[in-house]
C-alpha cells in the first residue's frame, strides 16, 4: 500500500508521507515531521487532519492500510472518506478478554489467536459501514474463545 502521496493545492505540490514506527508512526507533510498517536494500543488507528492552503486532508489509518483523504476521497482506495469513529470501550474489553482467554487457555497460540480476533473486533466497532458492529464482533469473540479451548484440548492431547 503507498504511503507517499504528492497533492496539487492551488497550483502547488505538496508531499506528504507516512513512515511507521515500532511504538509510533510520523507524518512528514513537506519534509515537516510530526508524531502520530493510535486510539488503540491493540491496533494503529488514526485520522490526523492536515490544514494545507485553507484546505483540510485527512491521514488516515486501521491496521496496516493508510490512505490520505484530498476533498472528502481517498487517493488510494478511491473511496468517499468517512471520519473514523471514536473506538467503543466494549471493543477494548472484548479484546482484552480474549487475549487474556487465550494465554490462560491456551498459552502463546492462544494469545495469538485473541489478537487475530481483538484485531478484527476493533476494525469492525469503528466501521462507518456497520450500524451495528457489536453481532458480528460477539461472533468472532465466541469463535476465538472456541480455538482456544480446541488448542486446549490439543495441548492436553499431546501432553498424554
Amino acid at each position: 500500500m503507498k504511503n507517499k502521496w504528492n497533492v496539487m493545492i492551488d497550483g502547488k505540490e505538496h508531499e506528504i508521507k507516512f513512515k511507521s514506527g515500532a511504538f509510533r508512526g510520523k507524518k512528514i507533510v513537506d519534509g515537516v515531521s510530526t508524531p502520530v498517536k493510535s486510539k488503540s494500543m491493540f491496533i494503529r488507528v488514526f485520522d490526523e487532519p492536515i490544514e494545507l492552503e485553507g484546505k483540510t486532508l485527512h491521514l488516515t489509518s486501521i491496521g496496516s492500510k493508510v490512505d490520505l483523504a484530498v476533498d472528502d476521497v481517498y487517493l488510494n482506495s478511491k473511496k468517499p472518506y468517512v471520519p473514523l469513529n471514536e473506538i467503543p470501550r466494549w471493543a477494548y474489553i472484548i479484546t482484552a478478554a480474549i487475549i487474556i482467554s487465550g494465554w490462560v487457555l491456551s498459552g502463546l497460540l492462544g494469545i495469538l489467536v485473541g489478537t487475530m480476533g481483538g484485531v478484527f473486533v476493533i476494525k469492525r466497532s469503528i466501521s462507518p459501514n456497520l450500524k451495528n458492529p457489536m453481532p458480528s464482533c460477539l461472533g468472532v469473540t465466541a469463535l476465538c474463545v472456541a480455538i482456544q479451548v480446541l488448542l486446549l484440548f490439543v495441548g492436553l492431547a499431546a501432553a498424554l
